[in-house]
């Protein structure tokens, strides 16, 4: 399920949401239109012999948005019991009051993405554990990696 920027945690607990979800879809819809055209581009001003793209499955498949859109969720009754955090540059984590989880200026306290809290983790980070950490071509190991810590700690 998609669902907006998290906003923080409610009073009673229920993780709260904004109603941004169809703005930030298409933002990165427009931008992923950008990338492929700067590269096309550079290719073509470059006289490289390349192959025709070809159309990415994942792309020919609208989104599913929930409509009316989600606003807030209870972790527990939703059986959520790990986070991945996944931002791709350095982030404002202000907003984050749980004790142990920021260092002094702010960022995830972690070790190859994995936060000092339990059943907390980061993918994407400006090298979160290799220099290439905060690109999305190393999205596909990180998650990875992350997938068997979080195997090996159930």
């Amino acid at each position: 399920m998609l669902l907006g920027r998290f906003a923080g945690v409610e009073d009673d607990g229920r993780l709260s949401f904004a109603d941004d979800l169809e703005e930030h879809v298409r933002f990165a819809d427009e931008a992923s239109a950008n990338v492929k055209r700067y590269i096309d581009e550079y290719i073509s001003r470059s006289g490289i012999d390349a192959p025709v793209s070809e159309p990415d499955p994942a792309e020919t498949v609208a989104a599913q948005l929930p409509n009316p859109a989600l606003r807030s969720l209870d972790a527990a009754e939703s059986g959520i019991t790990t986070v991945v955090w996944c931002t791709g540059f350095k982030g404002d984590f202000s907003w984050v009051r749980l004790s142990g989880l920021l260092d002094p200026e702010g960022q995830p306290v972690h070790e190859d993405g994995v936060a000092a809290l339990p059943g907390i983790y980061f993918a994407g980070l400006d090298f979160a554990s290799t220099r290439k950490s905060g690109i999305i071509l190393a999205i596909a190991e990180e998650a990875h990696r992350l997938a068997e810590h979080i195997v090996r700690r159930s």
